[in-house]
C-alpha cells in the first residue's frame, strides 16, 4: 500500500496504490462518509492534510477500501494506468538530514567516524517531485553528487522524545535523493562555515513518488537502497547498516528542535556518492517503498 499525491487537471488530490491497482483516495474517503453519515465530513485535500490529522495509517485506508459501498464503486475511482505525482508532503515546516550514517560512506569521503548522530538542515524550497528535473545553475562551475536516502516523514509533534517512544511519531517512509554541489561543500567545511547552501539549490531535493504508511513498513531497519544513474548501479546497500537507526535519529533530533507534522527527516546515505551531469537519469529505489525518478538539466 502506497499513498500519494497527483495532480488531476490542475488540483491536487490523494492516491492510494493498492495490490488491484490506483485509486482515489479522495474521492473513496468522500463516498465512506458518506455511507457511514459521518457529519460534519471531514476533508483532507492534501497528503500532508491527511498527515496532520493522523489519517496516514494503512488501517485506516484498509477500513475505507473495506467498506461496501466503496468496492461497489471502484470502477468509478480507478486512476489511469499514468498520473502525474506531485510531491507527497508540500509544505514541512523543516528539512533535517542525517550526515555520515553508513561507515563506509564515511570512509569514501575521508570523515571521521561520527560518535553521535550529525544532521544539518534543506532549504524547503529545493523540493521537487517524482520525474521533476534536478536543475543545475550555468554559474555553478562545481560537482554536484547525488545521494540516495529513505526519508521519514513526521505524523506526531515529537519534542525531547525517548528512543522507545520516537516511533510513534513516525507517519510514513518516502524516498530522497540528497543532492549536493560537493565542491562547495567542502569549501564551507575547509572554512569552517556550514554547509546549508551546497545542499539547498532549488531542486536539489527530490521526494517521492509514495509516501508509506509506518504501520505497513514493518522492517524499516532491513530496506535495501539503490541508486543507478543511466542504469548503472552506483549505491546499493540495506539500512540495517546504518550506524545510528532510525529511533535514535528520530529522538536526538527533537531533542534540539520540535518536529512537526509533515517534517522530513532524511536518514544518511551509503556508500557510492557521484557525480550527475545534463541529461542523467537517476532512478532510487527502496524496498516497499517504491522508485524515484529524476532527470538532470544543466541550465
Amino acid at each position: 500500500m502506497k499513498l500519494f499525491s497527483f495532480d488531476r487537471d490542475g488540483e491536487v488530490n490523494i492516491g492510494v496504490e493498492l495490490e488491484n491497482g490506483r485509486f482515489n483516495l479522495t474521492e473513496a474517503f468522500a463516498i465512506y462518509q458518506h455511507a457511514k453519515r459521518i457529519n460534519p465530513p471531514v476533508s483532507f485535500a492534501f497528503l500532508q492534510v491527511m498527515v496532520e490529522m493522523g489519517y496516514c495509517s494503512g488501517q485506516v485506508v484498509e477500513n475505507i477500501f473495506a467498506d461496501s459501498w466503496v468496492k461497489s464503486k471502484l470502477h468509478t475511482i480507478r486512476l489511469p494506468a499514468e498520473v502525474k505525482f506531485d510531491l507527497p508532503i508540500l509544505r514541512p515546516s523543516k528539512i533535517v538530514a542525517i550526515g555520515r550514517n553508513y561507515q563506509a560512506h564515511v570512509k569514501e569521503l575521508n570523515h571521521k567516524m561520527p560518535t553521535e548522530p550529525i544532521f544539518f538542515c534543506k532549504a524547503t524550497s529545493s523540493l521537487i517531485p517524482h520525474e521533476g528535473d534536478i536543475q543545475i545553475p550555468a554559474w555553478l562551475e562545481t560537482r554536484v553528487d547525488h545521494e540516495a536516502e529513505l526519508g521519514l516523514v513526521i505524523g506526531k509533534s515529537a519534542r525531547n522524545v525517548s528512543e522507545s517512544n520516537a516511533m510513534d511519531h513516525v507517519a510514513g517512509y518516502t524516498i530522497v535523493n540528497d543532492v549536493t554541489a560537493r565542491a562547495m561543500q567542502k569549501e564551507d567545511i575547509d572554512a569552517g562555515n556550514p554547509w546549508f547552501r551546497s545542499k539547498s539549490l532549488d531542486t536539489f531535493c527530490p521526494v517521492g513518488p509514495y509516501l508509506v504508511p509506518s504501520d505497513v513498513v514493518t522492517n524499516y531497519q532491513n530496506l535495501d537502497i539503490k541508486l543507478t544513474v543511466n542504469g548503472e548501479v552506483r549505491q546499493n546497500d540495506n539500512t540495517k547498516n546504518m550506524i545510528f537507526p532510525i529511533p535514535r535519529l528520530v529522538s536526538e533530533v527533537s531533542k534540539y528542535m520540535t518536529l512537526n507534522p509533515g517534517d522530513i527527516i532524511a536518514t544518511g546515505t551509503p556508500e557510492g556518492v557521484g557525480p550527475i551531469e545534463d541529461g542523467d537519469e537517476i532512478e532510487i529505489s527502496i524496498t516497499g517503498v517504491g522508485t524515484l525518478i529524476n532527470r538532470v538539466k544543466q541550465l
